[in-house]
């Protein structure tokens, strides 16, 4: 599982990673362009970042962008080590050895006349193509999808494609 960051703002402790909520709204707040993970780099400031990690993994928090960066107050290094943190947070998706095990225990071979069937190649655009692919098609739950950081969703969800793969497949005697 991805790693939460702690952060304390004004007298409350709250964690911190980005979700595809922070991406979504942080596409919405018109802080990034599009909601890509790519995008987060090109915010200005590490500050705003924060925010929406704070945000994307807090699912009832209210706070205000205002109220945030009066009562955020860290010191420089602090501030860029929770950044640096959220960001690696991300960024850093580990093996999936779960999934790996379903793909290998999959039959590959075809009889004669039956077709391969390959996966389409799809370019996902922003989070709403996320969400169709991971909630509607794949069944992942919608609240884990918005506020559980992106490398824990993307491991459900690699971990689900092998787990159907596997059900799926011709079974050899």
């Amino acid at each position: 599982m991805a790693k939460y960051e702690l952060i304390q703002v004004g007298g409350s402790t709250f964690t911190a990673a980005i979700t595809n909520y922070s991406l979504s709204l942080g596409e919405k707040l018109h802080f990034i362009k599009t909601s890509q993970l790519s995008e987060l780099v090109k915010i200005p400031y590490a500050k705003v970042v924060i925010y929406l990690a704070i945000l994307g993994s807090n699912k009832n928090l209210h706070l205000p962008l205002n109220n945030f960066l009066d009562d955020y107050t860290p010191d420089g290094e602090l501030m860029m080590k929770h950044y640096k943190n959220i960001l690696e947070g991300c960024s850093k998706i580990k093996d999936n050895r779960f999934a790996e095990g379903f793909r290998n225990s999959v039959d590959k071979t075809k009889g004669k006349g039956q077709k391969t069937i390959l996966n389409p190649q799809l370019n996902i655009e922003c989070v709403e193509d996320r969400y169709v692919l991971y909630t509607l098609v794949s069944g992942i739950d919608s609240d884990i999808f918005w506020y559980y950081p992106i490398p824990d969703v993307e491991r459900i969800y690699e971990s689900k494609q092998a787990s159907d793969s596997w059900k799926n497949s011709p079974k050899t005697q």
